[in-house]
């Protein structure tokens, strides 16, 4: 639904139009919303490389499951903080969370005035996500940077000249 090179004013303004007309789906967006951009800085402030993580990522469901990865993943960072802590509402995102899981499983339904503080909660949820990966030096907007695997040089066996002497006598190639 939203590519990186929108702008967070736009991702916001397009969850906020869905809010008027359709809540319950912008509260399903919403969240998917902030977890593409937990996901995204996940990947920016960890010292895995990028498909390592990324196939971690693809094990991990559920805030509780997150906020485990987080604290195991980012304990390198200067002054780490807990996800609970960089995010300044959690209460409010895990209860946002439920109501996305009840729409989700066909529930619930929600009209604007019971989704709203939902999707307000989990927009400012991407903002304190945002603010934590700058604080580190990473603007979640731009590329992300790429971590590979570093290759460990080729492992060759060590021949010795006495081995080496041995085979080609036995060969006849010396006399």
């Amino acid at each position: 639904m939203f590519l990186v090179s929108h702008p967070l004013g736009y991702r916001a303004l397009v969850i906020r139009e869905l809010l008027r007309k359709q809540p319950s789906i912008a509260l399903v967006v919403a969240a998917a919303y902030f977890e593409w951009t937990l996901s995204r800085a996940l990947v920016a402030l960890s010292e895995r490389p990028n498909r390592e993580l990324r196939e971690a990522l693809e094990n991990i469901y559920g805030l509780a499951h997150y906020r485990d990865f987080w604290w195991s993943e980012l304990q390198h960072l200067s002054e780490h903080q807990r996800l609970t802590e960089v995010i300044r509402n959690w209460h409010a995102v895990t209860q946002a969370f439920q109501q996305r899981n009840r729409l989700v499983h066909g529930r619930d339904r929600h009209t604007r005035n019971m989704a709203t503080p939902h999707v307000e909660c989990l927009l400012a949820a991407v903002n304190d996500l945002r603010e934590y990966a700058q604080s580190h030096g990473f603007d979640l907007d731009r590329r992300l940077p790429v971590r590979k695997k570093r290759k460990e040089p080729p492992i060759t066996p060590a021949v010795s000249r006495k081995t080496l002497s041995r085979s080609t006598s036995q060969n006849g190639n010396s006399q």
